[in-house]
C-alpha cells in the first residue's frame, strides 16, 4: 500500500501522462503559433493557444491525478497473512493472527472474523488489535471462538487456501456488543 503526498501525486502522473512528449509538443506548438500567427489578426491567437495548450496539459495531468488517487483510496479488507498461538498475556485466546497493513484498523479495536464457504462469510471468531508494527503490519488476537470448529488447526498451521478464507472486518455484530454491556 503505497501513501502519495498530493506533490508526488502529480509529479507521478505528470510522468504517467506521456509528460514529456506533451510538454515538447506544447513548446513546439507555442513557439510555432508565435510565429507563425499573423500580427494583424483581431484576437492575439499568439497568446490564447499556448494557453490552451497549457490548460490542456494541465487537465491532462488534473484527471490522471484524479484516477490515480481514486484508485489508491479504496480501503480494501485486509488479508491475515499468518496464524500461530496467543500470547500467554491473553489467557483464553485461542490464535494470533498476522494481517496486511490496512488504515481501518487501530490499536484496541474490536474485529471480528469470518470465514467464507460455499460464497456465504460465516462469524467464526471475535478479537482485538493487540499491536500495529512498525512496519505497519498489524497483530490480532482471537478472543472469542464462536465457530472456527475443526478449521482452527489447518488455520493454526497457516495453510494457504484457509488464510485466504478468513476475513477480518473492523466491526462486531450488535448482539456480540450487547452481550460486552450486559457483563456477559
Amino acid at each position: 500500500m503505497k501513501q502519495l503526498s498530493f506533490g508526488s501525486l502529480l509529479w507521478e502522473s505528470t510522468i504517467k501522462s506521456w509528460g514529456a512528449i506533451l510538454t515538447f509538443l506544447s513548446f513546439i506548438g507555442a513557439l510555432l503559433v508565435f510565429y507563425l500567427v499573423p500580427e494583424t489578426s483581431s484576437i492575439e491567437l499568439k497568446y490564447i493557444l499556448p494557453a490552451i495548450i497549457v490548460v490542456f496539459f494541465a487537465v491532462v495531468v488534473a484527471l490522471r491525478a484524479a484516477w490515480t488517487a481514486c484508485q489508491e483510496s479504496g480501503s480494501k479488507i485486509p488479508r491475515v497473512m499468518y496464524v500461530k498461538d496467543a500470547p500467554r498475556a491473553y489467557s483464553g485466546a485461542c490464535a494470533l493472527f498476522l494481517v496486511e497493513p490496512t488504515p481501518l484498523l487501530s490499536h484496541d479495536a474490536i474485529i471480528s472474523v469470518y470465514y467464507l464457504e460455499d460464497d456465504l462469510e460465516r462469524l467464526v471468531g471475535v478479537g482485538k488489535v493487540i499491536n500495529v508494527q512498525n512496519d505497519k503490519k498489524v497483530q490480532i488476537v482471537i478472543t472469542d471462538n464462536y465457530d472456527f470448529g475443526e478449521k482452527l488447526s489447518q488455520i493454526m498451521a497457516n495453510s494457504k487456501d484457509e488464510l485466504k478464507k478468513l476475513i477480518v472486518k473492523a466491526s462486531v455484530p450488535s448482539f456480540i456488543l450487547e452481550d460486552i454491556s450486559n457483563g456477559r
